[in-house]
């Protein structure tokens, strides 16, 4: 399926793509959209975070054969060429972008099976500007400070600045902050039977349930949201789904372990 091309000002060009982990039906479905834009749009090489997939997935045409090289790195380089670039991205500019004129990439094919190939010429400076692609970069980023700044106002918005990298605050951690106050004050109030009249006590035990309530709920809105920062933020480790399932396990033991110590001490009699 023809999928729209990434254009200035969309600043996901600066998200850093993951590696392909799945080598399953999605990457499959993923290439066939990559191949069919190429087509539509007349490219012989695209990076899959320019239709918006932000994985580690390249695809070029070589003798009109559309090749898939997924999480590509580049393990060997030698010599080094001036040439005038263009962009998909940054359309109507054009500079002069120093690159390696031979390298050595390894990269898997879309049944996961690894390969390596040296390129040179033409065909390396574009699996290298496609690969900037890969790790939320582009030919912007290679000029000098005096280029950039006249491509910076030559824009009508400016350099899209760096958004790649993961972010220092998640705003899942809210929730878990919440959760784990809310734990924290449940736990205390188990001691306030020993010193506290019925009367207090019943209206703590009330407390409690409704703060119990809102953990739960709080723990909810953790992992559908930080789902959502997962998919936000693929290169960041922590956002791994492993991470999340195991950050709400261990908060749903922790409540549990409380709540038993509500429910059977905390009681009123």
């Amino acid at each position: 399926m023809i999928q729209p091309l990434l254009k200035y000002p969309d600043p996901k060009i600066r998200l850093i793509s993951a590696n392909v982990r799945f080598f399953d039906d999605e990457l499959h479905r993923w290439i066939t959209d990559m191949c069919d834009t190429m087509k539509e749009n007349d490219l012989d090489a695209l990076s899959a975070i320019l239709i918006g997939i932000q994985y580690n997935i390249i695809v070029l045409k070589e003798a009109g054969n559309y090749t898939p090289y997924i999480n590509g790195r580049l393990i060997k380089h030698s010599g080094m060429s001036t040439q005038t670039e263009r962009s998909i991205y940054y359309e109507g500019i054009s500079v002069d972008v120093d690159r390696y004129e031979n390298v050595t990439l390894i990269y898997e094919d879309e049944k996961g099976e690894p390969h390596h190939r040296d390129l040179g010429g033409e065909l390396a400076r574009v699996i290298q500007q496609h690969l900037d692609y890969c790790y939320g970069s582009t030919f912007v980023d290679r000029v000098d400070k005096e280029m950039k700044q006249r491509i910076n106002d030559y824009l009508e918005y400016g350099l899209v600045a760096d958004g790649g990298s993961c972010p220092t605050v998640f705003y899942r951690d809210y929730f878990k902050l919440g959760v784990k106050y809310l734990i924290s004050a449940m736990f205390l109030s188990l001691a306030t039977p020993l010193f506290v009249p019925s009367a207090v006590q019943e209206w703590i035990y009330r407390i409690d349930i409704m703060a119990f309530i809102a953990a739960i709920l709080l723990m909810v809105g953790y992992f559908f949201y930080a789902q959502y920062e997962s998919r936000l933020y693929k290169q960041c480790t922590s956002c791994q789904t492993g991470n999340i399932i195991g950050t709400v396990a261990i908060l749903s033991f922790q409540l549990f372990i409380v709540g038993c110590g509500i429910f059977l001490w905390m009681a009123p009699k």
